[in-house]
Parts: C-alpha cells; sequence; structure tokens
C-alpha cells in the first residue's frame, strides 16, 4: 500500500512565502535620472546584506503537533494492512518509540516506527488476529521536530473483524508505603480471567492488553471487549511483560469486569511495593579507608564471620551493613571469606583512593585526604537533646582511662559540674550523663586521652558548645479494631518517620523529644508481628501491610503537651478522580454490552 502524508492543516505559525514582484518602469531616463536611482536601491542591497539571520516570528511555540486524518483511517474495521500512516500539522521526531508506543493486544514482533514527511509510518511485523481490536499508545512518543513539544497522548485503533470493542477498565495505583504516585514508570498488565490458571499468572505468560499509569498513578484500558480481567501493575525493568523476581509490583485477586461508563466507587485501587529480597547476597564491598572494609547485604546478618584479614567488626542497628578494621591500619589489599546464612562468598579487595575535589591543572598532585578525628561530637549548637548527649568514635574503642569524666560549664554563671561518659556496647558510642537546662548556653570539656581505639590512638581534647532547646511532647489513647498489633509511626511534614513505638492492643503511647513544627501520625497494621512495615511479594501472594493515618494534623510547640484519642479502624475507600477515556472522532461505534459475570 502506497501511503502519503496530508497537506491539510497548515500549522499556523507557520509562515507564507510570499514571492516578489518586479516593477518595470517605461519613462525615459537620462544618466543623471538613472544614477539618482540607482543609488538607493545599491544602499538598500548593502544594508540588507548586513542584516543576514533568520526574522523574529513572535512568542515560542509552545502548542505540540496536531495528528490529522490517519491512513487507513482511525477506528477502520476489516483492517488487512502490514502498516498505518499518521500525518501532522508539521515535522515531527520519535522520543524512544519501542518503550514509549504501547500494543494491546501485544505482539510478538515489535512494529517499526519511522518519520516520513510530516508524519510517522508503523509498519506491522506480526499476523493479526481475526475479529481483534488492536490499540497503539503513544504515551510521549512524539514530538515536534523544531521546538520538541511532546505530544502527551495519542491512540490508533483498528478491528481486524467488522465490529470495534469500546468497552473500558480503569483504576489507580499508588506507592504501598506512602500512598503517593510511585516514582517510576508503571505498567498495567490485564488478564483475562480463563487465563489465569494460576495466581503467579504475571510470572508465566504476557498479559491480554496492557496499559501505562500517568504521573498521579492513574491508568484506563480503552477498546477492550467484553470479559473479567485481573490486573497487575509493576515497574517492568527488563520491559518483558512479565513479573520478574525484583520488580515492585501490586496486584488484586478480584477479576474486574470491563464497563461502557467508568464508575467510581468500583475501581480497583493497587498498592504497589519492592519485594524484600527472598536470597542473602552481598551487595556491596569495599574499602571505605585505608585499613577499612564495609559489606552490605540484601537481608539483616545472622551469625556473620569473616576468615583472611585480621579484623575488628561490627554491625549496623538493621543488620545489614557490616565495618571491619584490619589490624593492620595500613592494609590496602586483601582477600575476605564471608559467611553467614544463606551467604559464602570469597572477596578479593583493593584500596582505591578518591580524588579530593574536581581535578586540576595536568599533572597537579593529589592532595591526601585529612583524617578524621577519631572522637565527635552528635550534639552541639542549639539542636542537642538535653537529656541524650552522645559522642561518636570513629573506629572501634578498646581502653578508656579509669576515671571517665567531662567537665560541664554554664555559661552564664561560670559555674562547674562533672557528668560521667559512658561507652557503649559496640565500642563506637558514648553517652555524657549530663543533665542540663533548655534555653541554657554551656560549654562541655572532654579532657585528653580519654579513649584508645584499636590501633593505639588516643582520643584529643574536645569541647562541645550547645544552648539545649525544648521539645514537646505527644500522648496518644489508641483503641485498635484490628486483630494484629500496631506500629505507630510520628512524621514529620515530609513525611519522614521521627518516632516509631510498637502496640499490642489497646493503650497510651507517649512521644517525647518532638521539635516544633507539625506532625502526622500513621499506624501500620502489623500482620506478620515483626515491629516494621512489611511490603508485598506477588511470588507468595502476600499484600503489602496496610496502615492508617490519623484524620488530624498535629502542631508541636516547644513546651507544649498534646494528648489526643484516636480509634484505629479500617478506612474508608474514598472515590478517585479518572480522566474518562477520549473516544476518535471518526464515526459512531458499535455499542457493546459489558459483561453480566
Amino acid at each position: 500500500m502506497e501511503v502519503k502524508g496530508s497537506e491539510k492543516g497548515v500549522k499556523r505559525s507557520e509562515r507564507t512565502n510570499v514571492q516578489p514582484t518586479a516593477i518595470v518602469l517605461s519613462l525615459p531616463l537620462t544618466p543623471l535620472h538613472s544614477l539618482s536611482l540607482l543609488l538607493p536601491l545599491l544602499l538598500l542591497l548593502l544594508a540588507s546584506c548586513a542584516r543576514q539571520g533568520y526574522p523574529t516570528g513572535g512568542p515560542k511555540d509552545e502548542t505540540p503537533p496536531v495528528a490529522l486524518a490517519a491512513q487507513p483511517a482511525n477506528e477502520s474495521r476489516h483492517f488487512n494492512s502490514r502498516q498505518f500512516y499518521i500525518p501532522f500539522d508539521e515535522y515531527v521526531v520519535l522520543k524512544n518509540a519501542t518503550e514509549n508506543v504501547l500494543v494491546s493486544p501485544p505482539l510478538k514482533n515489535k512494529p517499526e516506527y519511522t518519520t516520513k514527511g510530516r508524519g510517522i509510518l508503523v509498519k506491522i511485523n506480526d499476523t493479526l488476529l481475526p475479529n481483534t481490536t488492536y490499540l497503539f499508545q503513544f504515551k510521549e512518543a512524539i514530538a515536534d521536530f523544531n521546538e520538541g513539544n511532546l505530544l502527551p497522548s495519542y491512540e490508533y485503533v483498528f478491528s481486524t473483524g467488522a465490529d470495534m470493542d469500546t468497552l473500558m477498565l480503569a483504576g489507580q495505583v499508588t506507592d504501598a508505603r506512602s500512598g503517593k504516585p510511585w516514582k517510576e514508570q508503571v505498567s498495567i498488565l490485564a488478564y483475562r480471567q480463563e487465563q489465569c490458571t494460576i495466581d503467579t499468572v504475571a510470572c508465566h505468560m504476557q498479559p491480554a492488553y496492557i496499559t501505562r499509569a500517568d504521573k498521579e498513578g492513574h491508568f484506563a484500558f480503552h477498546y477492550l471487549p467484553a470479559g473479567r480481567y485481573r490486573l497487575v501493575a509493576l515497574e517492568d525493568k527488563n520491559r518483558n511483560l512479565r513479573l520478574d523476581a525484583d520488580d515492585p509490583a501490586a496486584w488484586d485477586t478480584a477479576f474486574y469486569p470491563t464497563l461502557s461508563t467508568i464508575d467510581s466507587n468500583a475501581m480497583p485501587q493497587l498498592r504497589l511495593s519492592a519485594p524484600v529480597s527472598a536470597k542473602q547476597r552481598l551487595t556491596g564491598s569495599e574499602f571505605i579507608n585505608r585499613g577499612t572494609i564495609r559489606l552490605t547485604t540484601a537481608l539483616p546478618m545472622q551469625n556473620p564471620t569473616l576468615m583472611g584479614e585480621a579484623v575488628e567488626w561490627r554491625l549496623n542497628a538493621r543488620r545489614d551493613t557490616l565495618t571491619a578494621w584490619c589490624l593492620n591500619a595500613k592494609c590496602d589489599s586483601t582477600v575476605l571469606i564471608v559467611s553467614d546464612l544463606g551467604l559464602q562468598d570469597t572477596l578479593k579487595l583493593r584500596y582505591r583512593a578518591k580524588a579530593a575535589g574536581k581535578a586540576g591543572r595536568r599533572g597537579a598532585q593529589q592532595q591526601p585526604t585529612q583524617e578524621k578525628p577519631l572522637m565527635r561530637a552528635l550534639c552541639s549548637g542549639s539542636n542537642a537533646y538535653y537529656d541524650d548527649l552522645r559522642l561518636a568514635f570513629e573506629r572501634p574503642i578498646v581502653s578508656q582511662a579509669d576515671s571517665l569524666r567531662a567537665t560541664v560549664i554554664h555559661t552564664k554563671d561560670s559555674s562547674r559540674t562533672e557528668a560521667d561518659l559512658r561507652l557503649d556496647s559496640t565500642g563506637l558510642g558514648a553517652h555524657i550523663d549530663a543533665t542540663l537546662t533548655s534555653g541554657e548556653a554551656y560549654r562541655i570539656f572532654i579532657p585528653k586521652g580519654m579513649f584508645t581505639d584499636l590501633y593505639g590512638n588516643t582520643t584529643d581534647t574536645l569541647t562541645i558548645n550547645l544552648t539545649p532547646k525544648d521539645y514537646a511532647t505527644l500522648t496518644l489513647h489508641l483503641t485498635n479494631a484490628y486483630p494484629h498489633p500496631l506500629v505507630v509511626e510520628v512524621m514529620d511534614s515530609r513525611d519522614t518517620v521521627l518516632q516509631q513505638q510498637p502496640l499490642h492492643g489497646n493503650g497510651t503511647l507517649r512521644f517525647r523529644h518532638l521539635a516544633s513544627g507539625e506532625v502526622r501520625i500513621r499506624a501500620i497494621i502489623d500482620a506478620d508481628s515483626n515491629g516494621r512495615w512489611t511490603p508485598g511479594d506477588y511470588r507468595l501472594q502476600q499484600q503489602p501491610e496496610e496502615w492508617v493515618m490519623f484524620e488530624k494534623t498535629l502542631q508541636m510547640r516547644e513546651k507544649w503537651e498534646s494528648e489526643e484519642k484516636w480509634n484505629v479502624a479500617p478506612k474508608e475507600k474514598k472515590s478517585m478522580p479518572i480522566p474518562r477515556p477520549k473516544l476518535m472522532d471518526h464515526g459512531p461505534l458499535k455499542p457493546q454490552i459489558p459483561s453480566k459475570d
């Protein structure tokens, strides 16, 4: 089939080429008259040569390209062509068409997308099914040639039979942890009821239909036949239309019928989460400094062992990061055998010094990295907790002075008191047991030589200047309507968790040391009783844990104590606005009757 672009609909911003008209004078001219007429013309010619360039054409074009009548026509029946052409009102370019053009039902062989004239030519490299409606969705795949203005969405649809499917199915997918839209691109897969012979169908076969959620998480399938479908949303990292082990996913076990109009009260709400790795493995291993190694794992370590280099090591609170200090402080290469439950690995590591800042002129010498002090304060300035003054150590402390005391000076009257220093069990932190008054200025002096690390280095003198702030206290009286324990979180205005506490049954929780500002309260329904939120696992058909938000945003103020009552019960489902499908205006469609199953 020969395809030609349409010349209709010239864009408004396009200028009309005006042909210059020659004017012939038949008057008799003397030489003097000829010179007087030629001189202005020569000056005008010289001026035009000096002002070369493109003429200004008004404001910048911000209008996306407009599609004209496609060939064959959009919503064609009895489609039997191997290609179709979509003309536009201006020249266009394609933007990653292999990923941004979705075809439903999916084709085994990917179509070819090319620009031709002022349009896009699509060649179909597959055998089309009989009596089937096919939809090509261009999702930000088309932009104008000059300014790059994206066409947000364009749909081309045809039927290989006499009828066109016209039903639809819409919903929304959100981040199961935050309730906000997922940050990455999310594909929605629809499986016919007869395809779902196993619960994990998305791991084994391609869907019947596919679409993509917008930036707010809304999605809609257009031009579907009557039937019932199971939906799976995923971040399809491999672009294979199947759910792989590490793909974040959301799903519902229900089968949703296709409809002629959208019912906002019956739309699926899918909660997407990234699965916890089912297999223990190393996710990182490196020298972070000469003599210091850091290992990270996918799951918390149970009882790790290190063989090879003689080291002293510590685990973080989550038990997924291990820091090891070689007993040879200058060690810059080693072989380590790492063992843990479900993990056995041999590592060959070498220290690589990092450049300090940007590279200078060619041949310039690299400046050595300044060594961090062995001891530093985690409390200073005006943000210190008045009852939790802590120190941190760069390397494990193995010995301490006989008398561990710091001097606390009250700046107002220069009075002095002594405070004990307590080394914690890890050897990487210590507490200053001092009682301070909020709003008062203090100076804490720690003498030299209080602590010694595994290399024999001792701590230097440390002076801490601070003015402790006062904080707010929040008391919650909770009634739990769920059969599971709760994990109650206090979050700031950015949804960062400030504090959390578990609760079994009904009870009262008290959150102290809350800084001034707005806070929100969230209760996780801890179905697995592990004390934290657990994401979903599609392969195990385990949904992510639910949570409920307290209805009010609370304002915390210094020296204030707030008290609230909360009945933690299942939240009511709210209907979400979903954009209506836009059908192409190329003639009436034959109505379909939705499935009654």
